[in-house]
């Protein structure tokens, strides 16, 4: 069973956030999952696949908090 998850972010630090998440993209901890996103003027969207529910659950709640870390520390990034 595929698992697909959509999640839109509206924020004027859309392009910060995904600067300092793209690195994040490059290692993936997984085989259970991938995570894929993107950012189009202030709207990052992020989309999660995966095969089974917990390794769903789980991708899920790590990238909704780096993007939470990302976004209370956009003022900071540069």
């Amino acid at each position: 069973m595929l698992l697909t998850s959509h999640s839109i972010f509206e924020t004027p630090a859309a392009s910060r956030i995904y600067r300092s998440l793209k690195p994040e993209l490059e290692s993936q901890v997984t085989d259970r999952s991938s995570v894929y996103i993107k950012v189009e003027n202030s709207t990052l969207y992020l989309e999660i696949r995966s095969d089974d529910l917990v390794a769903m659950r789980s991708t899920l709640n790590t990238w909704l908090r780096l993007i939470q870390v990302a976004s209370e520390t956009a003022d900071c990034l540069v």
